[in-house]
């Protein structure tokens, strides 16, 4: 195969060994620096990857991801949108904040309603303690998380009092809320801030606590893709049948917020290392450029083109971008993949979690590939750019 000079000469200077010891050096240590800042970036954006996901199945698993009332309880619109593409299943729900005492504490909570034939699959999943077959064998039960129930320091089989704000009545010793005492027949365990809030009875317990005027069910919709439940819900609230339409971000979108900032800002400061080492390559190609004068003043009295000669010295630049990047993508790869054995190899452990989660994204490694590749392109222009503006006149006067 045939290469263009151009590329033949950038290659062979690429790949040669003579010369100028500290220019090797030079570009040893861009190409290592690039290997560096790619699998770093690499790792990092798989680890907060993984993250994000553990977060999305741990408290979007729990909480619905939209809540919607319909005008007409009689509507058709639960058939309809459980046959939609993306959408797991549409269920009847009844929702409500509440206030929970036990001997100890009192603590306010989000008391959900649900029915645990229908459950979602997360949620049957994070049992702890118990069977949800209890919440309709047995009357007024109900399953805590475990952060609540350490809280309220209760266990199993023991009794804590709900109590609501509205609906309450006036009786001879004042102002008296809607309460009720509840079992606790289990305990839920997402591993998530969620397991601190969540209370869950079934549907017609909460229903006979809750005001008949609150007793209305909304639906709770379970999507493929939580992070497509503010799509969906614009799409929803362009319906006329329904009255009202929520989203997980009302509850828990701050939360998500600040990890896509906390993701972006270390994909930046990762790449600026990329972009440090990237710009190593200047300084080598400068160098470079200055002890091939006299190469490049006879190649341009020979009739090289001034784009052939841009094209050497980026050709060059360019082989050490793509070789860092390529060792570094292939060792980021290697790295996440295993992280945890080498995190336990040199006994090194993240308090709180027996494994870190870790989910590479193809995508993504490729966007980081071609941003150091974009990244390596800046910075080979201007010593290319010297090479073109050399004069063979001047530089070949005394030879």
């Amino acid at each position: 195969m045939h290469l263009p000079v151009s590329l033949f000469i950038g290659l062979r200077y690429s790949q040669s060994r003579k010369g100028n010891a500290f220019i090797s050096f030079i570009t040893l240590f861009s190409v290592a620096g690039i290997l560096l800042g790619v699998m770093a970036l690499t790792v990092v954006s798989s680890v907060m990857n993984g993250f994000e996901a553990e977060l999305k199945k741990r408290i979007l698993g729990v909480i619905p991801h939209l809540v919607v009332q319909t005008q007409n309880e009689e509507s058709s619109w639960p058939a309809q949108w459980r046959i939609q593409t993306g959408v797991l299943d549409v269920t009847p729900l009844l929702q409500t904040e509440a206030l929970v005492q036990s001997s100890r504490q009192l603590t306010a909570v989000m008391l959900q309603g649900l029915d645990p034939n229908n459950l979602p699959v997360f949620l049957q999943q994070s049992l702890l303690v118990g069977q949800w077959q209890t919440l309709s064998a047995q009357r007024y039960t109900v399953m805590l998380g475990r952060g609540l129930a350490e809280k309220l320091d209760v266990h199993p089989g023991q009794q804590v009092r709900i109590l609501l704000a509205q609906g309450g009545s006036y009786t001879p010793l004042g102002w008296m809320p809607r309460q009720r005492l509840f079992t606790v027949a289990g305990i839920i365990d997402t591993g998530s801030e969620v397991d601190e809030l969540i209370m869950v009875t079934a549907q017609q317990d909460l229903a006979r606590l809750l005001p008949v005027q609150q007793r209305r069910l909304a639906w709770r919709v379970s999507l493929a893709e939580p992070f497509l439940a503010p799509v969906m819900a614009q799409q929803l609230q362009q319906n006329p049948e329904l009255s009202k339409v929520e989203d997980w971000r009302q509850s828990h979108g701050k939360l998500f917020a600040a990890v896509a900032m906390e993701k972006a800002m270390m994909s930046l400061m990762l790449l600026l290392i990329v972009a440090v080492a990237a710009f190593n390559i200047v300084s080598a190609l400068v160098m470079m450029v200055t002890e091939k004068q006299t190469e490049v003043a006879i190649l341009k009295t020979q009739g090289m083109q001034d784009r052939d000669v841009f094209l050497v010295f980026a050709t060059q630049g360019m082989f050490n971008g793509v070789l860092g990047a390529l060792l570094g993508v292939i060792a980021g790869i290697v790295g996440s993949w295993q992280l945890n054995n080498l995190l336990n190899l040199f006994g090194l452990q993240v308090a709180g979690t027996v494994e870190l989660p870790v989910l590479m994204d193809v995508t993504q490694i490729m966007q980081i590939f071609l941003s150091a590749l974009a990244l390596t392109l800046l910075a080979v222009v201007y010593p290319a750019w010297r090479a073109v503006k050399i004069n063979p006149a001047e530089v070949l006067r005394d030879e």
